[in-house]
């Protein structure tokens, strides 16, 4: 308890001292600080317990498609930036924190974070003990919605985590590590020639692979947690805008989140048949789009989009249910380097016994060359023109029986499901965002353009769709997709039935640069629906389809109020609220709701008192199953985050109302039927807690950040305790008090 108080006085140190004048020396892709400056020498290291990998390594490959190639142990772990490593001051007063973690005999070490959060400027390196081994660096552009985070492989067992902290942005920092993965298979970093995938397998560097250098670029291994899981394809949308949707498997997501997957582009053979390969570039992290059981496609959206020197490839499609009459897929079996596959016989609608609609599939008889094993799975079946034409479900086929069949679930039924209109179960909404209509797409190769001259204006992040803004600054990010230089922008853009505005945009921007515009501040407009129309009019651009933005929003006056729900591993046992203090519902949670997806919604508020409730029927509040897939939520008020738990126990209920002059008046203050007051709130120097009526002798509290961040814990007897809260930022804070028969938190302000 003694080590948790001071750590935490240590991490407030930095709130002292005035960030005006300090600058970080450390850019976002830069090597790490210790590199090349004078540290301490010393690395506070975590020795992990020695990993039973007996079990592991006596299990045999699995040839089954939907299987999963196990490469390594989790080891739980729960260490962050107050209860492990080291923390230094820099000379400008900028902090470095550093973390040694060795894992004996691994082979290779991957980690997964259930908190990170990255603030602007700061860095986080991981490297080899060695230094000869560092992934790229980490930024503010690495945060994912849902708080969670994973790595690409490092080699070896002994790694180091580096962070570097501007005082700008001091304590601002969240990591927390969850588990390391104990690589215990010969995988990945592999010494001499791999040899894990079946023997028939062909590395796409030879002959037959010949005529896909292009789109073997969009073919990446995805890796989940310790497993091996299956293979995705980066596809093209007739937008041509680069969003990095990679089309997989539905069912390679029964045991995964779409937020922990790492995704590795270009590993692959040097050469035929070479002991030498390629090791690739990593994305972690991505959303779950849109998914159907009946094809079994599953359509990700990565955290990032791929950098040009990625050297990425947007595959093109074909969405015509007309069999082909040869096809190859380009695959990892078994997490092995690239593969490819050839079937040279006219591929058959299958309608396989199990599956609940017909003709759903695309069945290959036999392969003539290659095969598919587990970690195929999701792979594209592309067409003689390299296009998608489904992605691989299941099948018989393998090195030991050759005559064996594969089956691929078909884009030309994925594309609109059996003529369903809901967007997350079908292909059209987000590979024809531009509603062209098209029945095929060639791929998109971002090193080069089809044009030399073509604006694409991409989109508006504002207004939102229901806005409660009294101004706003419509800001438009567009992209060079010619490859000619282009210099200046004409843009011109219309409120409504407004005079039409012209803004002249100077510069420099190459192929493939994304800008980002703020073009005025709107304001003073009345409530109702309005539309925003922005385009340009460049006089050489070949291509005038992505040349305008028509953005409709509905402008209401009000407050501001936002819920962000992560749900955890049984959502069916979550529901939440919004209402008025009288009882009306305004806004309750969806219905079929999936496990670890985060929900959100933003609603604008008149005046009078309204509570968020948020309930639990197994009384775990969102704290996962067995430390995994843990859930959250957050809500804020014009922006202000007033709320944020994990565990509430059974049930959570906010209260905040809002005055006259649409201002939030108070926030949540405790009924009168509960146990717990905390005043003054808002406190400056002091927080006293009183219990009444007293219910037992002893009881423990608990100091929560509203991002969850344990601050501050210890104990009391008696019905009333004070608290220092001096040293504390301005903001809002959680206390939580537990006793026998007490669970209670609640919320006070830090003036």
């Amino acid at each position: 308890m003694e080590k948790t108080y001071h750590l935490f006085i240590a991490g407030l140190l930095c709130f002292c001292i005035s960030p005006a004048s300090l600058v970080g020396q450390v850019q976002k892709e830069a090597a790490p600080y210790s590199f090349s400056n004078a540290v301490s020498r010393h690395v506070p290291t975590e020795v992990m317990p020695a990993a039973d990998t007996s079990l592991l390594l006596l299990m045999g490959d699995n040839e089954d498609k939907r299987g999963e190639f196990t490469f390594g142990i989790e080891i739980p772990l729960s260490l962050n930036m107050m209860n492990s490593g080291l923390w230094e001051t820099l000379p400008n007063g900028d902090r470095l924190w550093r973390l040694g973690l060795q894992s004996e005999n691994a082979r290779s070490t991957n980690l997964l974070f259930d908190r990170f959060h990255l603030p602007e400027g700061a860095t986080l390196h991981i490297y080899t003990a060695d230094s000869s081994y560092l992934l790229e660096a980490f930024t503010a552009r690495h945060n994912l919605p849902g708080g969670t985070f994973a790595t690409s492989l490092l080699p070896g067992g002994h790694i180091i985590l580096e962070y570097y902290e501007p005082a700008a942005v001091c304590g601002q920092g969240i990591i927390h590590l969850s588990s390391l993965v104990h690589g215990c298979k010969d995988f990945y970093f592999k010494s001499g020639k791999y040899g894990r995938s079946g023997n028939c397998n062909i590395d796409i560097r030879c002959k037959e692979g010949q005529g896909y250098s292009n789109v073997k670029r969009a073919v990446c291994l995805i890796l989940n947690r310790s497993k091996v899981l299956c293979t995705g394809t980066l596809i093209n949308n007739t937008a041509r805008d680069k969003t990095p949707y990679v089309l997989t498997a539905f069912h390679c997501l029964n045991s995964a989140s779409a937020e922990n997957l790492v995704f590795i582009f270009h590993y692959e053979a040097d050469s035929c048949k070479s002991s030498s390969y390629q090791e690739g570039y990593s994305i972690s992290g991505s959303t779950l789009v849109a998914k159907n059981y009946d094809s079994d496609f599953a359509l990700l959206k990565l955290s990032q989009t791929p950098p040009i020197q990625y050297h990425p490839y947007y595959a093109g499609w074909n969405n015509l249910d007309s069999a082909a009459l040869s096809a190859v897929c380009i695959h990892h079996p078994d997490g092995d380097v690239k593969k490819i596959s050839v079937c040279n016989q006219k591929l058959h609608s299958s309608d396989e016994q199990g599956y609940e609609q017909g003709n759903t599939h695309w069945k290959v008889p036999y392969w003539t060359k290659g095969t598919t094993e587990g970690g195929s799975s999701g792979c594209a079946l592309l067409n003689p023109h390299g296009q998608i034409i489904g992605q691989l479900d299941g099948g018989t086929a393998s090195c030991n029986y050759q005559q064996g069949y594969d089956v691929f679930g078909k884009l030309a039924y994925s594309w609109s499901s059996g003529g369903t209109t809901v967007a997350t179960k079908r292909l059209r909404d987000w590979l024809d965002p531009t509603n062209k209509n098209v029945t095929e797409l060639n791929g998109l190769n971002p090193d080069s353009s089809d044009f030399e001259s073509d604006v694409i204006l991409l989109n508006l992040l504002q207004p939102e769709e229901n806005s409660c803004r009294m101004q706003f600054r419509p800001c438009l990010r567009w992209t060079n997709n010619g490859n000619r230089t282009i210099t200046g922008i004409d843009l011109y853009y219309q409120l409504d039935s407004m005079e039409t505005r012209h803004l002249l945009r100077k510069g420099s921007w190459a192929y493939g640069t994304i800008d980002t515009l703020v073009i005025d501040t709107l304001y003073s407009f009345p409530e109702g629906m309005h539309t925003i129309r922005v385009w340009t009019d460049l006089p050489d651009d070949e291509n005038h389809l992505n040349d305008t933005i028509i953005k409709r929003f509905t402008y209401h006056r009000g407050v501001s109020f936002n819920w962000e729900v992560k749900t955890d591993y049984y959502p069916d046992q979550t529901k939440w609220i919004l209402k008025t203090a009288n009882g009306d519902t305004i806004a309750t949670n969806p219905e079929g709701m999936q496990f670890s997806t985060t929900y959100s919604d933003t609603f604008c508020l008149n005046e009078g008192c309204y509570d968020f409730v948020i309930t639990d029927n197994a009384g775990d509040g969102l704290i996962g199953r067995d430390g995994q897939w843990q859930g959250y939520f957050h809500i804020y008020l014009q922006g202000q985050c007033i709320g944020s738990k994990i565990q509430f126990g059974y049930r959570d209920s906010i209260r905040f109302c809002i005055d006259s002059t649409l201002s939030v008046q108070s926030y949540p203050k405790p009924a009168t039927t509960e146990a717990l007051t905390l005043f003054p709130n808002p406190c400056q120097e002091q927080l006293k807690i009183r219990l009444a009526p007293l219910q037992e002798a002893a009881h423990r509290y608990v100091l929560f950040s509203v991002d969850g961040r344990r601050l501050l814990e210890g104990t009391f007897t008696g019905s009333e305790t004070t608290l220092p809260v001096g040293t504390l930022a301005q903001g809002i804070y959680l206390i939580q008090v537990q006793g026998k028969r007490t669970n209670i938190t609640r919320m006070f302000v830090k003036e």
